[in-house]
């Protein structure tokens, strides 16, 4: 690719990522989408009329710049865009009218770019989201303290960066349960008001006072700790993954064919029912009490 076309193509992944860093209630000021584009702030102002032009509403709150979303609109017509199906009706429609008419053309250039740029920025916030839960998966997994970057108060309108021990998601991880360490207790934060997840170097120094308050792994809560290490056949991981979702950060492939279980669990009986619902498809590979926990059971069905 020739240097003038990388440098348009750097433009225009800037601009999604502009379009990113301004969805949801977040909100950035204009210095900040500027440091993390790599940028000037004239540069994002212009980057402003762009987006206006192509119908997005940028508006300011408190100092901060964001997409408007209208209350109660259909998401179909987000940021004046349209559905696949609209999109494929208005095009057929403005054919129609003939190579003769001058504004044609331009229109059928508008409405492949926003519907374009709707399904663009739509995937770009998906894996932006997903790319968060995974490093907050990785705190979970490593024991590890993690920054959650520019996170976005909405009861202080405030933006701050906040050191936690991550603990546990939400069913529908749009949520995590993490112990903070500046306020010594345990807090819930939404993933979509995470600027940026960095992970750090030190381990959990807080461990015992780590709890999920209404949230549970394999159906229990609780503050005890058992050490389980489970290996899966594929079919297990699969339906592990379907019927316990919080199980996720504790779940790995190796290998590729090798499927894994290994994390702390507050009580048995829950992981247990799944183990012995899924015979010869389960093996515990360390955890002692949880063994001992299955030969009782064994023992009771037996009798």
């Amino acid at each position: 690719m020739s240097k003038s076309g990388q440098i348009e193509q750097q433009k225009i992944l800037r601009v999604f990522k502009l379009i990113n860093l301004l969805q949801g209630n977040i909100g950035k000021p204009v210095h900040r989408l500027a440091e993390l584009l790599e940028t000037d702030e004239r540069t994002i102002y212009r980057y402003f009329k762009l987006l206006e032009a192509l119908g997005f509403e940028v508006i300011k709150e408190f100092s901060k710049y964001k997409i408007k979303q209208r209350p109660g609109q259909d998401t179909t017509l987000n940021y004046s865009t349209f559905s696949q199906e609209e999109s494929v009706w208005l095009k057929s429609l403005i054919e129609s009218q003939g190579k003769g008419n001058l504004l044609r053309d331009a229109v059928l250039q508008k409405l492949q770019l926003r519907s374009e740029v709707k399904q663009g920025t739509e995937q770009l916030f998906k894996a932006h989201l997903g790319n968060l839960v995974d490093q907050i998966g990785q705190g979970i997994t490593e024991k590890k303290q993690i920054w959650l970057k520019d996170y976005y108060s909405l009861s202080s309108e405030t933006v701050s960066d906040r050191l936690v021990e991550p603990v546990g998601f939400s069913s529908d991880y749009e949520h995590i349960h993490a112990f903070e360490v500046e306020s010594m207790s345990m807090k819930v934060f939404k993933v979509e008001r995470v600027g940026e997840v960095v992970l750090s170097q030190d381990a959990w120094k807080h461990e015992p006072k780590h709890e999920l308050p209404g949230q549970a792994i394999f159906g229990f809560t609780g503050k005890n700790r058992y050490s389980v290490k489970l290996r899966l056949s594929k079919r297990a991981y699969q339906l592990m993954l379907e019927e316990h979702p919080n199980a996720l950060p504790f779940m790995e492939i190796k290998n590729r064919n090798q499927y894994y279980f290994q994390g702390e669990i507050p009580q048995l009986p829950g992981l247990a029912r799944f183990i012995l619902g899924l015979p010869g498809e389960v093996k515990v590979e360390e955890g002692e009490e949880m063994k001992a926990y299955l030969k009782e059971q064994l023992a009771k069905g037996a009798f």
